[in-house]
């Protein structure tokens, strides 16, 4: 093989940018941390790092949705427990309006203040987030729930409940649709029909109540005013009016009917209405309150029983009721405030799961792709070395020449 000046020198300077390539490799190393510059240098723990880093990235993720779904979990039950303070002190008043010492001033004023905290959960149930979404509507984020007065509230959301992804898999609820906390206090039944007699009454007549299945839920929420007429001449008959929130004079349902448990009557009532045992005399009245699964209905229902007192009074009469519905009400919504109470201790659970398993991902991305110093610093020196003895060794050779020795 014949060996030239230029291959001399060829192969020397490209030892030396070997060299110099291999220490700066390590010096990059070193003052980045990383051991892996680019895949080239591992390509197996540079793909895995970037599994792990990716996982790392999902997790992170489910963290922040984590955190989301906690803030508007707790503005839920900020909500909640407004709902049920309110809920607490009309039933507190309610309770008071049973005072036989009450006179109709007195009650005008407890509705006052009824007719306020009505306002208050009215506004409560029309609830909005930060981003302006309300939380009460099921999917209709956009859509206000709940519009109307003492007279009648409507719901005009969904039955959905917005989630959130907060693991591979678990999505988690953070809404409520406004029909299972306002609109479902109660279960249909008979239970519904409540029908005291008159404190005026002679006779022993008593009435009873059957609800169809299935109820419409647009004619309970209602209260009337039953009298029996028998002036022992002519075939005894029944009157029933309605009270209704909001209209002065009460509504005539049926006027002279010869039997409680007509169809028109039943029709128009909503459920069937019978004579179920005793003999009223004439006169005697009883007064209806066709409760509803709708805590507005009921709570306008009440409030105006103790604006007009009704035939039963207030203690056998609207306050009895009242408390039935605002106890159905209340339940509710404690129910409601330990299933959210479950989710919060879930999302704290949740949270610390995902701060460690960060921690291991990021330990194990450290192990794959983290430069060891003390392995990299004597490399490092070696290679100055190497360099310094590939220079000179150049050096030596660069200086033959057989000219020297003609």
């Amino acid at each position: 093989m014949r060996i030239s000046s230029n291959m001399i020198y060829q192969k020397g300077v490209g030892s030396m940018q070997q060299q110099w390539s291999s220490l700066l490799h390590t010096q990059q190393q070193l003052s980045t941390g990383r051991r892996v510059l680019t895949p080239a240098d591992d390509p197996i723990a540079a793909s895995r790092a970037l599994e792990l880093g990716q996982s790392k990235g999902v997790n992170s993720q489910f963290m922040v949705n984590t955190g989301y779904a906690e803030d508007r979990l707790g503005l839920l039950e900020g909500k909640l427990t407004g709902i049920g303070d309110i809920l607490q002190y009309m039933r507190t008043k309610t309770v008071e309006a049973g005072n036989g010492s009450y006179d109709d001033k007195d009650l005008a004023y407890v509705a006052t203040d009824l007719r306020a905290q009505f306002d208050a959960m009215l506004a409560l149930a029309n609830s909005q987030d930060g981003m302006g979404d309300y939380l009460f509507s099921g999917y209709m984020a956009n859509q206000q729930p709940f519009s109307g007065d003492l007279a009648g509230v409507t719901y005009h959301g969904d039955h959905g409940t917005q989630t959130i992804q907060v693991s591979a898999s678990r999505y988690m609820p953070v809404s409520l649709p406004g029909s299972d906390i306002f609109t479902n206090t109660r279960a249909y039944s008979n239970d519904l029909i409540a029908m005291p007699a008159g404190t005026n009454n002679v006779g022993n007549g008593a009435l009873s109540a059957a609800l169809p299945d299935p109820a419409d839920p647009s004619l309970l929420g209602r209260r009337y005013e039953v009298t029996y007429h028998d002036d022992g001449v002519n075939p005894p008959t029944w009157d029933i009016y309605e009270y209704r929130p909001g209209v002065a004079d009460k509504i005539p349902v049926a006027v002279g009917a010869t039997a409680l448990n007509d169809p028109a009557i039943t029709a128009a009532l909503g459920f069937e209405l019978d004579l179920a045992s005793g003999t009223p005399e004439d006169g005697d009245q009883f007064e209806v309150f066709a409760s509803s699964p709708n805590i507005f209905d009921n709570l306008g229902m009440l409030i105006d029983a103790m604006e007009r007192p009704g035939p039963a009074g207030m203690a056998a009469g609207a306050v009895a009721v009242g408390l039935e519905n605002i106890d159905g009400a209340l339940e509710n919504v404690l129910k409601t405030r330990a299933r959210i109470g479950s989710q919060l201790v879930e999302t704290e659970a949740l949270q610390s799961l995902g701060s460690d398993l960060n921690l291991q991902y990021e330990e194990s991305i450290s192990d794959l792709m983290d430069v060891d110093y003390v392995e990299a610093l004597s490399r490092f020196a070696q290679q100055q070395t190497y360099l310094q003895a590939a220079q000179q060794s150049f050096m030596q050779v660069s200086r033959l020449s057989l000219f020297d020795y003609l």
